[in-house]
């Protein structure tokens, strides 16, 4: 009696093929729908376990057939999402120019231990220092700040904002970029300041974009924040919570507008005091231009924030050619 040759399965190979196709095309998608790029902030909390269950499948025969080609659409979104995190090394200045320190930090608007968090940010000895929601509430503690760094350059040119710059040394100009709420809770904070290092004009921008809840929500700013980056802060140092992840096409097109690379990598900053680090996600990042060089970056301590300070130690070249 002959064996009945076995047929594939229609709706399986059909459901196969769909969700191939659904899990690159997701990212994709996010070229062209904000929704689905704000979806693409949380990718690794999918994607990763996904792709482990996968590869766990695929040692089993009777599944291989399903999982290979599910945990190949896995690496190719993966790939996809990781170039800009590949690029955190790139620059033509590593080995000769003047070294900068920038610390980064979100410090939380209802920051129990400010007292703290600034002790630490003195420590760090840095060249500019960016905050991101100081609000009146922690003012005392930022005038101590302001006893080291003198300028000091706010979002808004006629109110307070809480989105500031502060400088050991004075900014030749200043471009107050804010919109909406100076807390940013609901809009875009920014403010950026040109500064001379080693004899180059180095714009320098400190962001703090709106959450990206409800979905798309970031998207009406997202303009804006871009012609910034193009025209004032275009090849300087851009750094701040932005509220978004750098493998989002969002995060892509702010650092093209302003021919910036990533210098932050993957160091992941969000949310501090939830969840252990390889968890994280890189919410706050920190991008300069052509002519410089990322030579160490790390993350600070919790320190009462949800978000974790990033110090940044960048080789600036010759920025004039």
């Amino acid at each position: 009696m002959s064996r009945a040759v076995s047929r594939p399965r229609p709706l399986l190979a059909l459901l196969k093929l769909g969700i191939c196709i659904l899990i690159p095309g997701i990212v994709v998608a996010g070229a062209f729908w904000v929704p689905a790029d704000s979806m693409l902030i949380a990718a690794p909390y999918g994607l990763v376990p996904f792709a482990v269950l996968l590869a766990i499948l695929a040692l089993f025969r009777r599944s291989r057939r399903l999982a290979l080609p599910l945990l190949a659409a896995c690496g190719v979104a993966g790939a996809a999402l990781a170039v800009p995190l590949l690029q955190g090394t790139a620059g033509a200045a590593a080995d000769a120019g003047t070294k900068v320190r920038v610390v980064s930090f979100n410090i939380y608007r209802a920051n129990a231990q400010a007292a703290e968090a600034i002790d630490w940010v003195i420590r760090q000895k840095a060249d500019f220092v960016i905050l991101v929601e100081a609000v009146p509430a922690h003012a005392d503690q930022i005038a101590r700040l302001r006893k080291l760094f003198p300028y000091s350059y706010g979002c808004s040119a006629s109110s307070f904002c809480s989105t500031m710059i502060l400088s050991r040394q004075p900014a030749s100009d200043v471009w107050h970029l804010s919109r909406g709420d100076p807390e940013n809770r609901k809009a875009l904070s920014a403010v950026t300041a040109r500064f001379t290092v080693g004899g180059n004009d180095v714009p320098v921008t400190a962001v703090h974009l709106d959450r990206p809840w409800p979905l798309g929500a970031q998207e009406r700013y997202l303009g804006v924040l871009n012609d910034a980056v193009a025209s004032v802060g275009r090849r300087g140092i851009v750094a701040g919570d932005f509220n978004s992840a750098p493998w989002t096409w969002a995060m892509r097109r702010m650092a093209k507008a302003g021919e910036l690379h990533l210098a932050s990598g993957a160091t992941g900053t969000w949310p501090a005091d939830r969840l252990p680090h390889p968890l994280r996600l890189p919410l706050d990042q920190v991008y300069i231009g052509p002519c410089m060089a990322r030579q160490h970056v790390q993350h600070g301590p919790v320190l009462g924030s949800d978000h974790l300070p990033i110090v940044t130690d960048i080789i600036v070249g010759d920025c004039r050619s």
